[in-house]
């Protein structure tokens, strides 16, 4: 491994360090965009690859996709071809899986870093897992991150008190620039669907906005709902899964997102709208997403929501907040992101250089 901080090869070049970087890089959901993101734009000086430890498809393609994946891992890791490993956890399964490849990396000598996305991680951490985890993630050599800083004090009994929080890059897909709500009102709700979500909270205020003479649609992504959904006439549209082509175009078209979550990490999805200038209607638990006020709504009466959407759909109005939500999207730039994460690479490889050198 490359520990010697600074170091340069034989012509005088910063060698480049190579990060690997574990999680679910080709599953559904926000989290495999994260990590497609951080190994397209590594931080100055390294080159990140990823290995995938999650499949969609079924149980037999999960295991075998694991079974892989730790292999290949323990041969690199033998191999002295990594220098960093960047773990993606979320709770209940996923922990137990990486904790497996943490072991691996402790008895190679492999400084870690363990990147927390989930929004539930204080309940898992809350039962008999909270040990396990607090033990782990003390271990020498081992940086431990969060998306937002409210998980600092919900997880404060099981991280680190020298944990850090990085949120999830982002970058435009889209040009929306000049982009007014005009005609039909157009609602999107980009989610995984499923418990927490809000998908019927959403439909209730797509109900409010008819019921007082909004001409309005609704389209939601994710997970189809089981048994007979109403479409109201053809104005909501569940679409199930889409491909980054097609949400690309979603948000382009649509007028503002809704996000009615009971519990979010750090939504993908409200950090992509932000990014691109699509106004979003959030619930509290994105509150720290979105970074403003107006844009948080609390989950007691959909009526409000399709009060604050009707507000904001005046053009003046629409305007100052696409102009604020561009303020909002610096944060998560994908240069200002891969320096910090840069820091946390560099701070880990001198950490694990002084400790060669103590022995």
């Amino acid at each position: 491994h490359y520990h010697d901080v600074g170091g340069y090869g034989r012509f005088g070049l910063m060698r480049m360090r190579k990060v690997i970087h574990l999680g679910p890089v080709n599953s559904r959901g926000g989290m495999s965009a994260v990590i497609q993101s951080l190994v397209k734009h590594p931080p100055e000086h390294w080159f990140a690859e990823a290995l995938a430890t999650h499949a969609d498809d079924s149980v037999i393609a999960m295991i075998g996709t694991w079974n892989s994946s730790r292999s290949e891992l323990q041969l690199l890791a033998r191999e002295g071809q990594i220098d960093l490993a960047h773990i993606h956890v979320t709770h209940s399964a996923s922990w137990w899986r990486k904790r497996d490849l943490m072991r691996i990396c402790e008895k190679n000598e492999i400084p870690t870093v363990i990147h927390i996305h989930s929004g539930r991680f204080d309940e898992f951490c809350s039962g008999l897992s909270g040990g396990s985890v607090r033990r782990n993630l003390c271990k020498r050599v081992r940086r431990t991150v969060v998306l937002e800083e409210r998980w600092l004090s919900r997880l404060v009994n099981w991280i680190p008190p020298d944990s850090e929080v990085i949120p999830n890059p982002s970058e435009s897909i889209v040009e929306r620039k000049g982009h007014l709500p005009g005609g039909t009102l157009k609602l999107l709700m980009l989610s995984r669907g499923g418990r927490g979500k809000g998908l019927d909270f959403a439909t209730k205020v797509l109900d409010s906005l008819l019921s007082t003479g909004v001409d309005a649609t609704l389209r939601m992504s994710g997970e189809i709902p089981k048994g007979n959904r109403d479409t109201k006439g053809g104005r909501i549209e569940y679409l199930g899964w889409v491909s980054e082509k097609r949400k690309a175009e979603l948000i382009a078209e649509s007028d503002f997102l809704l996000m009615p979550s009971e519990f979010e990490g750090s939504s993908m999805a409200v950090i992509e709208s932000i990014v691109n200038g699509l106004p979003c209607i959030v619930s509290p638990a994105c509150a720290e997403t979105v970074g403003m006020d107006s844009l948080v709504l609390g989950l007691e009466d959909p009526r409000v929501w399709a009060e604050r959407v009707q507000g904001l759909s005046d053009s003046h109005c629409y305007a100052e907040v696409v102009d604020e939500l561009s303020q909002q999207a610096k944060r998560f730039s994908i240069e200002v992101v891969r320096e910090r994460w840069g820091a946390i690479y560099e701070g880990l490889m001198q950490e694990a250089n002084a400790s060669n050198d103590s022995h």
